[in-house]
């Protein structure tokens, strides 16, 4: 009897233990007016290099159809050159693909 009481004794003790306090975290208040103007300067310089690169893009030349149509057909040749530079059992339809390219 008197082991049975000890372990309930000691049973009830393992059930209670100390509570910890958490630590406290504190956050620094600022002046919300000069957050607000800070984000405020932020946005106004993002927003002139954007009109900068904007402006600066108007200005590049641009490409006319027969440039673009000639860059897609070298595009085209990079690519099966390539396909034939991994693979080199591929160089036999080279030929025929470099003809299909420029035939368009």
């Amino acid at each position: 009897m008197k082991v049975f009481l000890i372990l309930m004794f000691l049973l009830v003790l393992s059930c209670f233990r100390p509570e910890t306090v958490r630590k406290t975290e504190y956050y620094k208040l600022t002046d919300s007016i000069s957050v607000v103007r800070s984000e405020n300067a932020e946005l106004v310089r993002k927003i002139a290099i954007l009109r900068d690169s904007i402006s600066v893009l108007k200005e590049r030349p641009l490409m006319n159809s027969d440039q673009f149509i000639q860059l897609y057909k070298y595009g085209r040749l990079n690519k099966y050159y390539q396909i034939c530079k991994k693979n080199p059992t591929q160089w036999k339809y080279y030929k025929g693909w470099s003809i299909r390219v420029f035939e368009q």
